[in-house]
């Protein structure tokens, strides 16, 4: 499970590395998948999200990004997708894979690795600016149940977080997202994450369906994620050896 604690941290380190242009885009973007990839990147920054999970670089995904059409606020958005699956060798604990100094850990707590699972959707109208629109989502591979992290009181199973422009930010509250990643036998390229001493990396599929209801964070109004069901391409990367890594504040 996803400690309460851990969530809330990394929800913080995606929100601060956002700055987004903010844009009124809703067909499918003109930039191509390299470019696309350049400006999320930059939105997800060296002190974000693509510091504790995920490549340590994201130029190698270009052949595996999508554009998928979703619905944000009842408004049809079309938005690049890339999905992203782990798996860690047995035993493995967070609070030695990955440290962070502002939060203690009481002595002799093991938890599972969070973020098995994540889906990054995007709009973006340049290589060189964050983009303009963009949700995180992360959990685990199956069926994963959205709550409200003020409430639940130990942990929850998964969290998405999506942003509007510059100063719009909405967190998950409820909903439920039904994943099915396979792995194909195609390698990939991508870097492992910085704390794998090893591993290997496969172009996977990502069929995914669900609702996702979001509270404004600095928003207006309560707004819903809804994906239809559709697959997309992403890689599944499987760390066979661990080494610790401390967050940088």
């Amino acid at each position: 499970m996803i400690t309460r604690e851990w969530a809330a941290a990394a929800a913080c380190a995606l929100l601060l590395s956002l700055g987004a242009c903010g844009g009124d885009s809703t067909g499918p973007s003109a930039l191509d998948a390299n470019a696309a990839l350049q400006s999320l990147a930059l939105g997800m920054g060296t002190n974000g999200t693509s510091s504790i999970y995920g490549p340590s670089s994201l130029s190698s995904l270009a052949p595996q990004l999508d554009q998928i059409n979703v619905t944000i606020d009842g408004k049809s958005q079309s938005m690049f997708a890339l999905g992203l699956r782990e798996t860690y060798p047995t035993g493995t604990c967070v609070e030695t894979l990955i440290i962070d100094p502002l939060i203690v850990n009481p002595p002799g707590r093991c938890t599972a690795p969070p973020f098995a699972f994540a889906l990054i959707l995007w709009q973006s109208h340049s290589a060189n600016s964050r983009p303009d629109r963009l949700a995180m989502i992360a959990g685990n591979a199956g069926t994963i149940n959205f709550a409200d992290l003020t409430t639940v009181p130990n942990a929850v199973p998964a969290f998405a977080i999506y942003t509007d422009g510059q100063n719009d930010v909405w967190v998950s509250i409820s909903g439920t997202l039904t994943s099915s990643v396979s792995a194909t036998s195609q390698s990939c390229a991508a870097p492992l994450p910085p704390y794998a001493k090893s591993g290997s990396c496969k172009v996977a599929t990502f069929d995914e369906e669900g609702t996702i209801n979001l509270d404004p964070f600095s928003g207006t109004n309560r707004i819903a994620l809804v994906i239809p069901r559709q697959t997309i391409h992403g890689i599944w990367q499987t760390i066979t050896e661990t080494q610790t890594v401390t967050l940088p504040h």
